[in-house]
């Protein structure tokens, strides 16, 4: 799939929250601040209840036509036909994701701060590779922190799409976005704000 004119601009990423319809709010808060890439990723939830949440997400995503990426479930992804999916470490191969979903899906790496998984992602024709964390963060508080260098050094070699990751506020996000990264995936510092709609207008505008 050509993701370059999908993987941009802002990249909101589901909080672990048990609450759907809270959560089905906040998308819609997000919705009409100007965000159009989402992805569902709930750490919490039983499986049943999260493939239910993860229905009424695709169903509301559907309604919204913002982009909807799974976080690690292969299954769930094709079971909804959703637009893709993201891959960390210890998730489905490349080559399990691919042959379930086929080419016109959206597979997204977790590369973390190893130059190996983005040297991978490339040789796979991943969609897009994820960097991070770029500031310490609450969601993994123990992931490896991932320099601005590291970041130059793959923008240059990398033809894909680049998203930072990892304790992005929008007090940061604008060293990230000068250094040329095509999204900024963002959790607590959307979600975890007093109006959702102004502070995703305020990512948007940092990429205008």
């Amino acid at each position: 799939m050509e993701s370059s004119h999908i993987i941009k601009g802002l990249y909101a990423i589901t909080p672990d929250e048990t609450d759907t319809e809270k959560l089905l709010h906040q998308i819609e808060l997000i919705h009409s601040g100007g965000c159009r890439l989402l992805q569902y990723r709930n750490k919490k939830l039983a499986l049943s209840a999260l493939i239910d949440q993860a229905e009424q997400v695709k169903e509301l995503c559907n309604r919204l036509n913002m982009t909807l990426i799974i976080n690690d479930n292969v299954d769930i992804c094709c079971n909804l036909d959703a637009d893709g999916v993201h891959l960390g470490e210890n998730d489905d191969t490349i080559e399990t994701a691919r042959e379930k979903l086929g080419a016109d899906k959206i597979v997204g790496l977790s590369c973390y701060n190893s130059i190996e998984r983005v040297k991978l992602a490339i040789e796979k024709k991943i969609d897009y590779v994820a960097l991070g964390a770029f500031f310490p963060t609450q969601t993994k508080p123990n992931a490896s922190q991932v320099s601005l260098e590291f970041l130059s050094q793959v923008k240059t070699m990398c033809p894909l799409p680049v998203v930072a990751i990892g304790g992005i506020t929008i007090n940061n996000a604008s060293i990230l976005i000068r250094h040329k990264v095509d999204a900024i995936a963002v959790i607590n510092g959307l979600f975890g704000t007093q109006n959702m709609t102004d502070m995703t207008t305020n990512f948007t505008k940092l990429f205008v």
